[in-house]
């Protein structure tokens, strides 16, 4: 059943703690001798988001000077740690497992339990009382909008997929963070499941409404075949974020696929797959009496003006680039995609995206689909 998502939410307050922990050593390191840096994410309570965090971590360098636990390039301990708490059996067992990992002797990890008991302390603390409470209230709020919200995103969903029938497999775990900083994190389980940890900064419900209908969708009813190769995955990726994160959120606010990034997203090989999915999106537009042509203009018309409203050399404006407006023809993009109305997600992968010129003005196409 596509009207419905396996998806429940939760907040435990380890992951809270080693998130926020996470982003307290990721964005000092990052604003290390750059005092404009350090001023802004104090403003922005992304780090000191507590008083007691600067004091754990000024009483226990054996660990955040740690090289093998503190790493250069942003990976941490606390990060890489994250998906174990979904995990059951005692959490700081599973800590030291993971420690053990990292290449920490048996010596060195029997060495930490003064940390893992202040590490434990630290959620009596008011000042983290008051973190966790709010993160419960967070995780309240978002999880409300699911539930107005999932009927009819799913629905949506459906309605794109036209003929083909995903099944829903696997369910979805959203453990919610404290939202200082932008979390998005998956992991599967052995059993095909998903637990997914979130927290957005960007307090647009719309957003996260469609980041949380990726997680819904993805893994769950549209996994990555085990014969993919690495660019098949990122392909078939494309094709999840537009239907997903880009589509979802243009449905729900009436606003442009630009005004959504979605996570590590690649703007180029996405600038290739753009015209290939109009096609798809609407190559069943005329079954509810609309014209795919102009329905495929209309989208380009309302990406094009959000891009022409970038301020010049702006990063956005910079990211979204390769994207050519003014070159796509909608005739050509509905007549490829006129004999495909059947076509599986798994099939648009395939499409020849280098070839994106193809669905340009004035250009004859040289491929033939199946």
């Amino acid at each position: 059943m596509l009207n419905s998502s396996h998806m429940k939410f939760d907040v435990d307050a380890d992951a809270v703690l080693c998130n926020i922990l996470s982003g307290e050593v990721y964005y000092a390191t990052a604003a290390k001798g750059n005092l404009k840096k350090r001023e802004m994410y104090n403003k922005m309570r992304i780090i000191n988001s507590s008083s007691s965090i600067p004091k754990l971590i000024k009483r226990h360098p054996e660990v955040f000077r740690d090289k093998r636990l503190i790493k250069k390039g942003g990976a941490d301990f606390f990060s890489e740690s994250l998906p174990i708490f979904s995990l059951e059996g005692d959490n700081f067992k599973k800590l030291e497992s993971r420690l053990q990992f990292n290449g920490l002797t048996h010596d060195e990890i029997s060495n930490m339990d003064k940390f893992f008991k202040d590490f434990d302390d630290l959620k009596k603390e008011p000042d983290i009382q008051r973190i966790i409470e709010a993160t419960e209230g967070y995780k309240d709020s978002i999880e409300s909008a699911w539930n107005v919200c999932e009927s009819k995103v799913m629905s949506y969903i459906k309605s794109i997929l036209g003929e083909y029938k995903p099944e829903n497999n696997a369910s979805v775990k959203t453990y919610i963070v404290y939202p200082n900083f932008n979390t998005y994190r998956c992991s599967q389980t052995e059993k095909g499941n998903i637990n997914f940890y979130f927290g957005k900064r960007d307090k647009d419900v719309y957003k996260i409404i469609a980041n949380l209908t990726h997680q819904a969708v993805h893994q769950p009813m549209l996994p990555y075949q085990t014969s993919m190769t690495k660019k098949d995955k990122e392909r078939f990726h494309c094709f999840i974020k537009f239907l997903t994160d880009k589509e979802i959120y243009s449905y729900l606010s009436g606003k442009s696929y630009l005004d959504i990034i979605t996570e590590k997203e690649n703007p180029n090989l996405m600038a290739k797959v753009y015209p290939f999915w109009l096609g798809y999106r609407y190559r069943n537009a005329d079954k509810e009496g609309l014209n795919p042509e102009e329905e495929i203009q209309k989208a380009i018309n309302r990406d094009k003006k959000a891009f022409e409203a970038l301020p010049e050399n702006s990063p956005k404006r910079v990211f979204f680039s390769q994207y050519n407006f003014d070159k796509y023809d909608p005739k050509k993009i509905a007549h490829f995609f006129k004999d495909k109305r059947a076509i599986t997600p798994y099939e648009f992968a395939r499409l020849p995206f280098d070839n994106v010129e193809m669905l340009y003005r004035n250009i004859e196409p040289e491929y033939k689909g199946r």
